[in-house]
């Protein structure tokens, strides 16, 4: 995890920069293995890692050490997927980018870091380019706390009690979790192997760092220079054709991360 600023990235002639069929440049930034294969995806993650070694990822498959859901998600990592530590910045020149998108990536980083990340966003897009960015809205997250407080109020029953309870877990749990989400669903002598390599939930960057809600991320992207900035909904944003690269929603319609909120900048 990111714990200091961020340096001033150079161009990377590694990372050739991908266009849109209608030329637009498009970067996914922390992308996981949700990403769309036009974009310029970039993650500093094991997904991204092990679909490099393919030959390897298939033998951990078979012994057990890479299950088979974990597997699933590496074939879905584009093949020119970027690899690379948000720590030395992002990779492309100043004014090269048309849309820059992250989503649940902001609230990972100490708060203090998130205005340099934001600065990063806004050096490589060009002039009238567009950050879209995504993460739990604390608003909604503190509205569903207070409704099961008033449904206690009213009645102690255990489905009150239930809603009570996965209220606080929905605001606290990844800020204090210890160990990584993924690993928890493994096999004990998979979850004791990835412990020992890995590191814990807040050494992998897991944990959240911080919290946002509408207001505090418009002032924060005003601060960083961006204009007309503006809430959307999974379905809407001012990137043209934006709910065909299914990033936000499925094919089907279905919301990738509910409790989301979604906001948009220019520069």
């Amino acid at each position: 995890m990111l714990r200091h600023s961020p340096t001033l990235a150079q161009p990377n002639p590694r990372f050739r920069l991908k266009l849109l069929e209608d030329g637009r440049a498009a970067l996914n930034l922390g992308c996981g293995t949700r990403m769309h294969r036009s974009w310029n995806n970039l993650d500093f993650s094991l997904h991204i890692l092990l679909s490099r070694h393919p030959a390897i990822s298939n033998i951990l498959r078979k012994l057990g050490v890479l299950s088979q859901e974990r597997y699933e998600k590496l074939l879905r990592v584009a093949p020119d997927a970027i690899y690379w530590n948000l720590a030395k910045g992002i990779p492309f020149a100043d004014d090269t980018l048309d849309i820059v998108y992250h989503s649940h990536m902001l609230e990972h980083f100490d708060r203090e870091l998130a205005p340099e990340i934001l600065k990063e966003c806004f050096r490589v897009l060009k002039r009238n380019g567009i950050i879209r960015v995504v993460l739990p809205d604390l608003q909604i997250l503190i509205n569903k706390y207070n409704a099961s407080v008033t449904l206690l109020q009213q009645n102690k029953s255990v489905a009150a009690l239930e809603h009570h309870y996965q209220a606080i877990y929905d605001l606290f749990e990844q800020m204090v979790r210890r160990e990584m989400a993924g690993t928890q669903q493994q096999r004990k002598v998979v979850r004791r192997l990835e412990n020992l390599v890995r590191g814990d939930a807040s050494q992998t960057g897991e944990i959240h760092r911080w919290m946002y809600d509408s207001y505090s991320l418009e002032e924060l992207l005003t601060q960083v220079g961006f204009k007309d900035i503006r809430v959307q909904t999974p379905f809407t944003s001012r990137i043209a054709g934006w709910t065909s690269f299914n990033l936000d929603t499925d094919a089907d319609g279905t919301i990738d991360k509910p409790d989301s909120l979604y906001m948009e900048g220019v520069k």
